[in-house]
């Protein structure tokens, strides 16, 4: 699990990207900053094809026709 992101860190974060926030965007990136963790360990995982069903088609003899 990555640490925590704190006030230090995250104005460090957006001071070098050169993005401005409110302390009203800040609090919400620091309430949501474990939840995005969690998803990116999901999302950087080994899927099959059919993780993408909008990418596949199964058609049949009977559509083709």
């Amino acid at each position: 699990m990555p640490p925590a992101l704190n006030d230090s860190a995250l104005s460090y974060l957006l001071a070098a990207s050169g993005i401005e926030l409110t302390d009203a965007q800040k609090a919400d990136l620091t309430s949501i900053h474990d939840l995005l963790a969690e998803m990116k360990a999901r999302v950087r995982q080994p899927r099959g094809r059919m993780a993408e069903p909008a990418h596949t088609f199964g058609f049949t003899a009977e559509d083709l026709g």
